[in-house]
């Protein structure tokens, strides 16, 4: 079903497409007036303009196609630019279709929509229509005929089955239309929540996507009435646009059609606007590469802001991967070297000569020239000191000389040499022990006060959906990316991981995650990959319960933000919300 260049139409159109489907001259016109890229002539919209109902659409009140060619060629076509698509019914065992077609080329539509459509009628009546050879497949003959005499085709679908065939056939837009309006409650069909929607959405979206990955997925109707909600379901669904109906023309007054189809026209704009903000915080690595939701990790900032607005030296200790080398580098950023490039320094086990020769420098001897120090070249910047555990007690105790006088001697060397480089030096603590363990007395006690300790992964696990979503992003180097499907039994199981690798560990089993392309993560998919060792839950995990409170308070109570923050879908966080009884 080629159509007239159906899909250039809406490649040159904005990234979000938006049709009204109408049944007057005045609302074409206010419909184009507001932003719509084309228009849909109705059955359904001539009934609400007369004030009857969408509902009425699939009755046989009269010949549907001649209906909506009177006042779509009287009214609607002489009154906007817009493409104009032809709601037409194949209920009507007289219709010949290839008859109609030929007329219908010389009317000035640009399209053909199969409206209405089978899809709104109960099973019991539309399995005899199927009976009689009036069902969909005869919507796919319209639609596939008209496509071939170079017309645009929109098509309507509701299921999954109906998608399939449609893109089988050559469709290459659809419109996912689950029921006429909001207010209409009939046969086994209700009204649909929001949530509901955007599952047999995406459902019908993957359906169709699955035959052609470049379907275009528009979105019918429905539960929807305000713009905020369509952009909800949009970013959870991925459609491509939206046709509206009653939602649009209910109110019979043009400023009124202008106001409501302008904000919905707008949803491109807050999908942009929206997209932009996540790209600027992804490219900024949630604050510089640090995820900070949990209380811990928050203390862990202010103390680093506080303390990168002096000169002092600072120390930044934890366990090992527990991101020591990002905080400290945050340090310098937030100093007012922040404009310097900072010098990195890692310190080793090794010749004098190689660790604190390179830090200090060093005079000449033994064949060597003379070594400038790290401390004289970054005099004015800061020196990211990394492991300074590492270093031996003869190089704390210069360390400590550096830190206390501002003035240091190279090695083999008498004079002494002064420095306004910064210090800002990293420690590896293991779990359980002290500085003490690690630094020497006298440099030890040159920190106090001016020390950062990083929290362990297992007591910051308020930030482990974050983090996930975080390393998810640079595994697949996309800021769009979606966050892993992890289900309830896999996220307990990484909670009541030990993590003896902390942020480390967690990003080396992401991106393992991230490779095998498992649709959904289940605790059997993580045991190879925690099976390092089996130690006990932290006595500090959340429960399921509490885990989504805690959600739930730090998105104000918004369930769309608090399902994203988690990482679960907003039908399963309902459903467990039901479940727990939160907010009861």
């Amino acid at each position: 079903m080629k159509g007239a260049g159906i899909r250039q139409f809406f490649r040159n159109s904005r990234s979000f497409v938006l049709g009204a489907g109408i049944g007057s001259g005045m609302t074409a016109r206010a419909a184009e007036r507001a932003g719509a890229d084309f228009v849909l002539a109705l059955n359904a919209g001539r009934f609400r303009a007369m004030g009857g109902s969408s509902p009425a659409s699939i009755l046989p009140i009269r010949n549907t196609n001649e209906f909506v060619a009177s006042f779509g060629r009287t009214e609607i076509l002489p009154s906007t630019k817009l493409p104009v698509f032809f709601g037409a019914c194949t209920f009507d065992p007289q219709l010949d279709i290839d008859r109609f077609l030929d007329r219908f080329i010389g009317w000035g539509f640009s399209g053909v929509t199969n409206f209405p459509s089978i899809i709104h009628i109960d099973d019991v009546r539309r399995a005899l229509l199927e009976k009689c050879g009036l069902g969909y497949e005869r919507e796919i003959e319209l639609l596939v005929k008209a496509a071939r005499r170079g017309l645009m085709t929109v098509a309507y679908t509701r299921t999954q089955s109906e998608a399939r065939r449609m893109v089988e056939a050559g469709a290459e837009a659809i419109c996912i239309n689950f029921n006429l309006n909001r207010e209409y409650e009939g046969g086994t069909d209700p009204s649909i929540s929001l949530s509901e929607l955007a599952a047999r959405t995406s459902a019908v979206v993957r359906a169709a996507q699955s035959i052609d990955k470049g379907v275009i997925c528009l979105l019918g109707g429905g539960p929807i009435t305000k713009p905020d909600e369509l952009l909800d379901i949009c970013r959870e669904t991925g459609v491509k646009g939206f046709i509206g109906g009653s939602s649009l023309d209910r109110v019979p007054l043009e400023m009124s059609v202008l106001e409501v189809t302008s904000g919905f026209k707008t949803i491109h704009l807050l999908r942009e606007k929206v997209d932009l903000l996540e790209r600027q915080l992804q490219l900024s690595g949630f604050t510089h590469g640090i995820v900070a939701q949990s209380s811990s990790m928050k203390r862990v900032l202010e103390t680093a802001r506080r303390l990168a607005g002096n000169t002092n030296p600072v120390l930044v200790w934890g366990e090992a991967g527990s991101g020591k080398r990002r905080i400290a580098s945050l340090i310098h950023a937030f100093s007012d070297r922040k404009h310097t490039k900072p010098a990195l320094f890692q310190c080793r086990r090794g010749p004098a000569i190689d660790t604190i020769g390179a830090l200090l420098g060093s005079e000449g001897h033994a064949n060597r020239k003379r070594q400038l120090s790290l401390l004289e070249a970054a005099s004015n910047s800061t020196v990211l000191l990394m492991h300074v555990d590492q270093l031996t007690s003869d190089g704390q105790e210069r360390l400590a000389d550096y830190l206390e006088t501002g003035s240091f001697t190279p090695l083999y060397g008498v004079s002494v040499l002064r420095s306004n480089a910064r210090i800002v030096a990293t420690a590896t603590v293991a779990r359980g022990a002290g500085l003490e363990s690690v630094l020497s007395p006298r440099l030890l006690s040159l920190f106090v006060g001016l020390d950062i300790e990083l929290p362990a992964l297992p007591n910051r696990l308020e930030d482990l959906p974050q983090l996930i979503q975080h390393f998810t992003v640079e595994a697949k180097g996309d800021s769009n990316a979606q966050i892993l499907a992890i289900e309830k039994s896999a996220f307990l199981a990484l909670a009541g991981h030990h993590w003896p690798g902390n942020l480390r560990e967690l990003r080396q089993i992401v991106n393992q995650l991230v490779a095998q392309k498992d649709a959904h993560i289940v605790a059997e998919v993580l045991k190879p990959l925690l099976s390092s060792g089996v130690h006990p839950k932290p006595t500090s995990a959340f429960s399921e319960r509490e885990w989504i409170i805690e959600g739930l308070k730090r998105n104000r109570l918004h369930r769309g933000k608090t399902a994203d923050f988690l990482g679960l879908s907003r039908k399963t966080l309902y459903n467990k919300m039901k479940k727990l009884r939160i907010l009861e």
